[in-house]
């Protein structure tokens, strides 16, 4: 095919080049002042065109199908061509009535993607007078040939054509006659000559002239097993090359394919500079993150600072618990209680015990709850002031603050979990039961000897009142009145003391209960902080995300700018 070479360039350069365009819209690169499309690159990708001018029968349209290798325009003995038709690629056959007056034809042929084709009227036909007007049309296509019959070189009409191109355009004319097999190898010299003058005469210099016969070609192309010996007299091999040498490969194309390549490489060099401004620009994205979860971390530490402060406002609660504990404990410790531990055992210590345990569970938890919502609403806080930073600086949406909404609760739980695991510590240290064994055994013990003295006195009365010794049952029960009363006093003041030192002693351990608390709260503290701190971690996730995609972007420019110098290289070989 003609200009195998140029087209097969071309088409490699506008690949490369529209696979740079895709890259520049992947990167969302911003057009750059160049209007819709370069230059250069909407002249390499429109198709060349042949615009063939002459007098009716010339051969005008059998020259242009034996161009395209095939019956593109309409042929036959008698003038067919009656108006401008212009051939063009479609992926359906159709045809459209332009504006300009010209008939558009679309036909599903490949030679049409690379060449279209242009069929005028006569120009000694009743049409003239549209073909002069179109003329500078014409003179805007690649080639312009100027078709004679071999029969009738001289023809005034397609002369006056001639004339009639700017003369920007003659360099892109070709005289041709055609149906050059009627005649001799000497007419067609003579004839060559006298065009050569004529040509002179008209524009002023002289212009290429080819001899041919393209009905011999084109049948050749159409059927080459049969017209091989066709092929070789129709002289066509000659226009192809100079189509290819005087357009193809003309200046004027390679000026295109070189501008077609600088803007190309200007369009990598903007993709370059906003790959490089948007690595930049992610790397201080990062460095603005690390700065925002070091404002997380500064929050966080100065709660953990301030953990002794906080921890404080457990001893109202504690102070309250020590005496409900108080109270429990002198209830259980009342007469009737007491007596019925001397008799059936005495767990109040276990009992108290369990019930501290309960309530000491109850006040961490309400502690735990209150502070972990105080510090879940300085982080959301804290977040409504990051995420427009976040927004304004990086172009991203990082949402409401993870611990906000439903999650909220469940780091509050988290930390009432996790603050709980002070209790067994705790109570360990306490050790209420352990401190409360030894008084209530003791006290216990010396009822009991009361209790059992008292008996005795009864038992004695009773006798006494039996064998009818009045004074001493009398005596034996005043003195048991007495005893009961004692045992009564030593029953409240024996429970008052140890109440009394049981809440000292609880009392005396509030600090210990801080203590306690502590390690296990601040462990509270770092987790609720380290779930705030996973809004940022979402952030930076999609900020790796983009730093990701960056790298195959990147390594996509380098692949297109060894495709394009790969190309510019050729081009200077050719």
């Amino acid at each position: 095919m003609v200009g195998e070479r140029y087209f097969a360039a071309r088409e490699r350069l506008l690949a490369c080049v529209g696979d740079i365009r895709r890259l520049g819209e992947e990167i969302q690169l911003a057009e750059g002042g160049e209007g819709d499309e370069p230059s250069g690159l909407r002249e390499l990708s429109r198709p060349l065109r042949v615009v063939a001018l002459g007098e009716v029968n010339a051969g005008k349209s059998t020259l242009l199908s034996a161009l395209a290798g095939a019956e593109i325009c309409e042929i036959g003995p008698l003038p067919t061509t009656q108006r401008t038709i212009h051939y063009r690629y479609g992926s359906a056959e159709k045809e459209v009535e332009g504006k300009d007056g010209w008939l558009h034809v679309s036909k599903r042929h490949e030679f049409l993607r690379r060449v279209e084709l242009i069929d005028t009227p006569g120009s000694n036909s009743g049409w003239r007078e549209v073909v002069l007007a179109d003329i500078g049309k014409f003179s805007k296509a690649d080639l312009i040939l100027m078709v004679f019959p071999s029969g009738n070189t001289w023809t005034a009409a397609t002369w006056d054509l001639l004339s009639a191109v700017d003369d920007e355009a003659l360099d892109r004319v070709l005289l041709v006659v055609q149906q050059a097999d009627e005649k001799s190898a000497e007419d067609l010299r003579v004839i060559e000559g006298h065009m050569r003058e004529l040509s002179v005469k008209k524009v002023g210099r002289e212009l290429p002239i080819l001899t041919m016969a393209a009905g011999l070609a084109l049948e050749a192309k159409i059927s080459p097993e049969t017209a091989r010996k066709g092929w070789s007299a129709s002289r066509f091999s000659t226009f192809e090359d100079f189509f290819t040498r005087e357009v193809c490969d003309s200046v004027a194309k390679r000026y295109v394919f070189d501008r077609t390549c600088q803007e190309a490489t200007r369009l990598l060099r903007r993709i370059e500079d906003a790959l490089d401004r948007q690595r930049r620009g992610m790397d201080d994205d990062g460095w603005f993150l690390a700065g925002l979860e070091r404002e997380a971390d500064e929050l966080r530490e100065l709660v953990v600072a301030d953990a002794d402060r906080t921890l404080v406002k457990l001893r109202e609660p504690y102070e309250a618990l020590v005496a409900q504990v108080g109270r429990a404990l002198a209830g259980r410790l009342g007469p009737m209680r007491t007596f019925i531990g001397l008799l059936f055992g005495d767990r109040s210590a276990t009992i108290l015990e369990a019930q501290l345990a309960e309530k000491l569970q109850d006040m961490m938890a309400d502690f735990s709850r209150q502070d972990a919502a105080r510090l879940l609403n300085e982080c959301e806080g804290h977040w409504g002031e990051v995420r427009p930073r976040v927004i304004e600086r990086m172009g991203m949406d990082p949402g409401e603050a993870v611990t906000s909404g439903e999650a909220r609760e469940g780091v509050i739980d988290h930390s009432v979990e996790e603050t709980s695991k002070a209790l067994p510590g705790l109570l360990q240290q306490l050790r209420l039961r352990g401190s409360l064994d030894g008084p209530l055994r003791s006290r216990n013990r010396r009822l009991k000897g009361m209790a059992t003295l008292l008996f005795l006195l009864l038992i004695g009365a009773g006798v006494c009142g039996t064998l009818g010794v009045e004074p001493i049952a009398t005596w034996l029960l005043l003195t048991a009145g007495g005893m009961a009363l004692m045992s009564l006093l030593v029953t409240w003041v024996s429970g008052r003391r140890v109440v009394s030192d049981a809440k000292q002693r609880l009392m005396d351990s509030e600090a210990q209960v801080e203590r306690a608390v502590r390690p296990f709260y601040i462990e509270s503290v770092r987790d609720l902080f380290g779930a705030y701190s996973n809004g940022l971690i979402g952030v930076r996730r999609q900020l790796a995300d983009r730093q990701a995609d960056l790298a195959p972007q990147a390594e996509k420019w380098d692949a297109l700018y060894l495709r394009l110098k790969m190309i510019e290289q050729e081009l200077e070989e050719g």
